[in-house]
């Protein structure tokens, strides 16, 4: 009888007797030619969904926008992945943001951090390191169990860290690997410059593995920086990648850098190369809450240039 009922219950597409997963109707998404990624941080979902479900004059987050990434989760030392110890950082709240993705064509993306205590490398590099294997693993299942579209790595390391450039990489190429067989996305988030890790010295390898990659400058760079800081020398560092690129732009500042933020993704948006990395969801500056910044922004998306 039970197993007759479960046969029932499968035939139907619904959560078995026996565990087996709710059927989840297949997204379509966004054609795009370059990358418009945002996050929702944490501590603050039901902000960051208010932002992202609201309307600016005929437009919004949800026009613009390519890649959703939930930074609920951490690295353990021992290779496995967990929740993020904040309230409301559950398995329903994934849904809930992955469904509101995947109606309006948004890859959700899992977002694997170690900022419980900020830039816990010690903590990253066990995982990636001494459980590669079971971390990669580990990353694949739970992003299949929530029907997520990829996996975004925001492992980030302060101070000389160049010697676990090759044991991060070799991680980066088995995820890849193991995301591209299942036609998911693999994105990752690097410093802008040469310090810390990953940064912009391990660009050349990690491109190649990547959907996406998030240059974290934020208010620190700019369409009108100087030198290595100036949007411009981040599409250099790109080089022949630079579609990829996902400029990091802050959603807290209007102005930075001497521009607004209008002004910054009309920028991107009339160079056409890059794509746009934004933090966060919460969007609470006010430049960023007007239609004229995300028709830019999805203007950078599809690659259609400003009309003059």
């Amino acid at each position: 009888m039970i197993k007759s009922m479960a046969s029932t219950l499968m035939a139907l597409g619904c959560a078995s007797l026996l565990g087996a997963p709710v059927a989840h109707a297949e997204a379509k998404f966004h054609v795009y030619k370059h990358p418009v990624a945002i996050w929702v941080p944490p501590y603050a979902i039901p902000a960051s969904k208010a932002a992202l479900t609201s309307s600016f004059g005929d437009t919004g987050p949800q026009n613009a926008i390519t890649h959703l990434d939930l930074q609920f989760w951490t690295p353990t030392v021992q290779g496995g992945v967990a929740y993020a110890q904040d309230p409301g950082v559950n398995d329903a709240a994934v849904t809930d943001l992955r469904d509101w993705g995947h109606a309006h064509g948004i890859r959700v993306m899992m977002c694997v951090y170690n900022g419980a205590v900020k830039w816990d490398w010690p903590l990253a590099r066990a995982a990636f390191t001494d459980h590669e294997k079971d971390f990669v693993k580990n990353l694949v299942n739970e992003m299949d169990r929530l029907d997520l579209d990829g996996v975004d790595i925001d492992l980030e390391g302060p101070g000389e860290t160049d010697k676990d450039k090759a044991v991060y990489v070799a991680f980066m190429t088995d995820l890849s690997q193991e995301l591209r067989q299942r036609r998911k996305h693999l994105t990752a988030d690097s410093f802008s410059y040469v310090w810390n890790a990953p940064n912009q010295s391990w660009w050349p390898d990690l491109f190649p593995l990547v959907d996406g990659l998030t240059t974290m400058g934020y208010a620190d760079i700019g369409s009108g920086a100087a030198d290595w800081a100036s949007y411009a020398a981040q599409k250099k560092a790109a080089g022949k990648f630079a579609a990829k690129l996902q400029v990091g732009v802050p959603s807290d500042k209007d102005p930075w850098q001497g521009n607004t933020a209008l002004e910054q993704l009309q920028w991107l948006q009339q160079d056409g190369s890059m794509g746009i990395g934004i933090w966060d969801a919460q969007l609470p500056a006010a430049g960023w809450k007007t239609p004229e910044v995300w028709r830019a922004a999805q203007g950078v998306r599809d690659g259609k240039r400003q009309e003059k």
